[in-house]
């Protein structure tokens, strides 16, 4: 004779499309979207969290910053997490930024005192901050220098495993 079909099966697809199952559904989505930390570009793009890889260039990230030197070196495939996590953790002493182990964060951001904070503002008004802090964007280089090669030469001088201390370590052709 017939064969008996439950109300899902004679709806197909539709039949899992009711309100509370779409709600829960559109909720938990909704909620993950907004889990995710936003890193903003001057151009107001975002990318979404910290990437693990990075390449760092001001120059090309912000255009609109009056008074950057000219682009001729950018660092490219800094290992950001990496970096955090293997590099900056105990060795403060080496920094010439202040910063403990319980928020690293801040070696490479000066004045952060959470991912939320350093993910709040756009990448280029915060650079622009802290360029400012240093002198002007006409000092970008020194700037770098000072906080990431100098550390990388002060741990090479106690044998410690650190980054490059030498120019084509960071800036690869």
């Amino acid at each position: 004779m017939f064969k008996q079909e439950n109300i899902t099966e004679s709806r197909g697809i539709y039949g899992l499309c009711n309100p509370k199952l779409f709600g829960v559904l559109a909720f938990l989505c909704l909620f993950l979207i907004g889990m995710q930390t936003k890193i903003m570009a001057d151009d107001g793009s975002a990318e979404e969290g910290f990437a693990e890889i990075v390449d760092i260039n001001l120059q090309a990230r912000c255009p609109s910053m009056q008074g950057l030197p000219e682009d001729s070196k950018d660092v490219k495939g800094f290992r950001h997490t990496a970096h955090a996590q293997e590099y900056l953790k105990g060795n403060s002493s080496f920094s010439a930024a202040q910063y403990d182990d319980n928020f690293n964060c801040a070696a490479c951001h000066p004045g952060s005192s959470s991912e939320n904070e350093i993910s709040r503002e756009p990448v280029c008004e915060r650079l622009s901050g802290v360029l400012a802090n240093a002198g002007g964007p006409e000092n970008l280089k020194k700037y770098y220098h000072d906080v990431c090669l100098d550390c990388h030469k002060n741990m090479h001088k106690a044998d410690k495993t650190t980054g490059p201390v030498k120019c084509t370590g960071c800036h690869v052709k």
